[in-house]
């Protein structure tokens, strides 16, 4: 029997065996979105950065994304996130002709040939600025009217709709300029980077809250914790000023009976098990070259839901059709025997991905990922 796809998502989401693998992904950069929908999108990216009106390009840009993923055939989409949230009021402060200060106070760097926007510094530059800090207020004129916007465009579509949001770390180490910078703080100023960052967290949970009364139904929260070789802080930190964070918004989102899945990038070995006591549902890329997805199955899948983790840095760019099917093989071999498994890139589906290698990588899920599942082929 053919399941909907909300229906496969959340079987997958509760650890079940669904008709098949779900899909889902993070993100679609706006050349993605461009060239499935034929439509032309405006400012620079999916984050509030255009020079007019940014409130309205936002707003039209998720919705395109949504009609993207419709197109894709996607089980969950990532309707809406804080990324892309603005106030009506908003105009980027341009400090050259591509670099501007966004309402948080990140400095960003437009990408005019992909449509991106990439962090490259913070406007908090000192212990008076850190004290005199104040986040963007969630309930500034024309945030929840964006958020109600785009979750409405879902309104009886057959897909899981998801928000994304911050617990607070990755947010503030942007703000205050780098990751080196907020970990000094931890350590030399630890009281004042947990007010510093406690600020942060309280909007960051402010706007999810946004969304969850939108109508969303998956949380996915966003901060990235590692790199290829380890944790960026100690597990000691780690514990002391972010897990509080993520239980924090563990706790709102469970309010409105909305499963939180987790996104960082890099080997999270160490502070994975954390994670998962803290109540995560889903775990997401578990990064090739950082982890082994078959390992974090067998260790983990009881526990938690793996989402991830086809190749977007090597084979999705630049890989022949049948490098895509056969790492969607390897994927599904390795996670999804059992279920609780759910197929998406390793990251996002970023400007430099094929579309034709992203149609592959769905096409061949659909395929091979039907319960029950064959033996392995994927070599």
């Amino acid at each position: 029997m053919t399941m909907s796809h909300r229906e496969r998502f959340f079987m997958a989401v509760d650890l079940k065996q669904p008709d098949m693998v779900p899909i889902t992904d993070l993100g679609l950069d706006p050349p993605i979105i461009e060239a499935i929908t034929g439509e032309k999108l405006g400012g620079f990216s999916l984050i509030a950065g255009s020079e007019t009106n940014p409130w309205e390009v936002s707003v039209r840009n998720r919705i395109a994304m949504c009609k993207a993923c419709l197109k894709l055939d996607f089980d969950a989409i990532p309707v809406i996130s804080d990324y892309s949230l603005c106030s009506k009021t908003y105009r980027p402060k341009f400090i050259s002709k591509t670099r501007f200060i966004d309402e948080w106070g990140r400095i960003l760097d437009a990408r005019k040939e992909t449509k991106t926007t990439w962090w490259v510094g913070g406007t908090v530059d000192t212990e008076e600025d850190m004290k005199n800090y104040t986040p963007p207020d969630p309930e500034a004129e024309g945030i929840y009217e964006m958020i109600e916007r785009v979750v409405k465009t879902m309104k009886d579509k057959d897909a899981a709709v998801m928000c994304q949001g911050h617990a607070g770390w990755h947010m503030a180490f942007q703000v205050r300029g780098g990751i080196d910078k907020f970990i000094i703080d931890m350590y030399k100023r630890p009281s004042l980077a947990r007010r510093f960052l406690e600020k942060i967290a309280e909007t960051c949970r402010g706007l999810v809250k946004l969304m969850l009364e939108a109508g969303v139904e998956v949380a996915f929260i966003t901060d990235d914790y590692a790199d290829n070789h380890s944790p960026l802080m100690s597990l000691k930190q780690f514990r002391e000023f972010e897990i509080p964070n993520i239980r924090s918004m563990i706790k709102l989102a469970e309010k409105y009976g909305v499963p939180v899945l987790k996104h960082t990038d890099g080997n999270i070995y160490p502070i994975l098990d954390d994670m998962i006591e803290a109540g995560i549902r889903g775990i997401h890329p578990i990064e090739p070259g950082a982890m082994d997805l078959k390992d974090v199955k067998e260790r983990y899948g009881s526990k938690v839901c793996i989402l991830g983790n086809v190749d977007c840095r090597r084979v999705l760019p630049f890989g022949t059709e049948e490098e895509v099917r056969r790492d969607v093989r390897r994927c599904i071999d390795a996670a999804a025997h059992g279920g609780g498994y759910i197929l998406a890139s390793s990251n996002s589906l970023h400007a430099n991905c094929k579309v034709e290698n992203i149609y592959t990588m769905i096409d061949e899920t659909r395929k091979y990922g039907r319960y029950p599942l064959r033996k392995s082929s994927s070599r």
